[in-house]
């Protein structure tokens, strides 16, 4: 890459996008890093599926006693779906919605950088033992709701398949800055920038590291001539 305007559209998707964007994030490697940051972003919704998907296995577990009415609300029944409701509340947050560890480097021609999930190998080890847990209690439900418990059964057995041969994943992506017309929105309180290029590939959202924002900015904004930059002050603002 010898400018940093790319001839013609770049593809949109596909493999063809991903040879692009592997291509492209060679190629800024050999590029001089002006800058280069490690952090370990909290998304702000983390928490919100598990504790929906969770919370709907619990009440369903505090559904049955009262709907009753003379039963425990910790009956073995009550007891299994709580049980599975903590467990898919706390496999959403780690596994699904894991920490992201980002790595950016900033050159003069764009910006790349690697992202993977925070997630130790124990953590999998664990879950699979939690899955094969959750197969056990379902069955032993089956005495109790009969043939309709064993579909919390093979649900669990699928979640142990699966987490069986997952690990954590490291993604490439690069950002370049546009000699065209780009749109870059600024999150000053949680220390966030998205840039976004149109005449290129380069959507990304930039996650620095506390009291760093106003630094980031200031390396990049001389790549940013024809930028329009917005400063927004919500989630809602930042993602929309």
């Amino acid at each position: 890459m010898n400018d940093v305007q790319v001839e013609g559209h770049p593809p949109r998707s596909g493999e063809p996008l991903f040879r692009y964007i592997a291509e492209q994030y060679q190629a800024l490697q050999q590029e001089p890093v002006i800058y280069q940051w490690k952090i370990n972003y909290q998304s702000p919704t983390a928490w919100h599926s598990g504790m929906f998907g969770g919370g709907i296995g619990i009440l369903l577990g505090l559904y049955f006693p009262l709907r009753a009415g003379d039963v425990s609300i910790f009956n073995p029944m009550s007891n299994i779906l709580y049980f599975l409701g903590v467990i898919m509340i706390f496999y959403a947050r780690y596994l699904i919605n894991a920490n992201k560890i980002y790595h950016y480097h900033i050159t003069a021609k764009g910006i790349y950088y690697t992202v993977q999930d925070d997630i130790p190998d124990i953590a999998f080890t664990i879950m699979r033992g939690v899955g094969w847990v959750g197969c056990i209690a379902c069955v032993l439900a089956a005495g109790l709701l009969g043939p309709a418990a064993f579909i919390g059964a093979g649900a669990s057995a699928l979640l142990a398949w699966k987490i069986k041969d997952m690990r954590p994943k490291i993604i490439e992506d690069v950002a370049l800055f546009s000699t065209g017309h780009g749109v870059m929105k600024i999150f000053k309180e949680k220390e966030c920038v998205t840039h976004f290029s149109k005449d290129v590939h380069g959507f990304i959202n930039i996650y620095c590291l506390p009291g760093e924002c106003d630094k980031v900015l200031k390396l990049i904004y001389p790549y940013m001539d024809t930028y329009e930059v917005h400063e927004v002050s919500s989630w809602r603002e930042f993602s929309s």
